[in-house]
């Protein structure tokens, strides 16, 4: 590849980062008020510049949002096929692509939280578990979500009710908890849980 001028390798790095960060490539305009260029023009010759060396590519249709980067190796963990839980089948190894936590969980609007006991033992989230929370104010009725009680933070499926909230486990060991609204209780909600790392021991 054509080697970088120290603007188009600045800018390759703003792009890398932006992906890294939010999941999603920065717009011509966003690059240009990044960098203090005039007008987006400028930032558009730039990265022009750099699909022409290969480092990017941009979609066909050219949307607001088409840079790829060309020349990162795939991250993450080889995906090579499928196991059976139930009825064993033939074991055939295919390269069937990468499993990348970050591309899966990108944005800065997620976060990550470890599990303490087993009160969702039966939604299949167990202790020492590691959830992928998104930030949000609010979740589905009946969702499992991360919910904040007096400062402290609890996985459960959270249910509105008629008064307030009521965080159901899943496990007939415990009691939902009742959160009324006119209690005084500090409460809040954290977002949904939208994914669980576990490492096997």
């Amino acid at each position: 590849m054509d080697q970088l001028t120290q603007r188009q390798s600045a800018i390759l790095q703003f792009i890398q980062a932006a992906i890294a960060d939010d999941g999603r490539p920065p717009t011509i305009r966003e690059i240009a008020r990044h960098f203090g260029f005039a007008s987006p023009r400028a930032a558009s010759d730039h990265v022009s510049a750099l699909e022409r060396k290969g480092h990017l590519k941009r979609t066909p249709g050219h949307s607001a949002r088409s840079i790829r980067i060309t020349n990162q190796a795939p991250s993450g963990i080889p995906l090579l096929g499928r196991v059976a839980a139930g009825v064993p089948m033939e074991a055939v190894e295919n390269y069937d692509g990468h499993i990348d936590v970050n591309s899966q969980f990108a944005g800065r609007d997620h976060f990550a939280v470890q599990v303490r006991g087993d009160s969702m033992r039966d939604a299949g989230i167990l202790d020492g578990d590691c959830a992928i929370i998104r930030t949000r104010p609010t979740v589905p009725d009946g969702a499992i979500g991360v919910a904040i009680v007096d400062g402290e933070a609890t996985v459960k499926r959270i249910f509105k009710t008629a008064t307030g909230y009521r965080l159901q486990p899943a496990n007939d060991a415990y009691q939902p908890i009742e959160v009324e609204a006119m209690t005084g209780v500090d409460f809040r909600i954290a977002g949904p849980v939208v994914g669980i790392i576990r490492t096997m021991k």
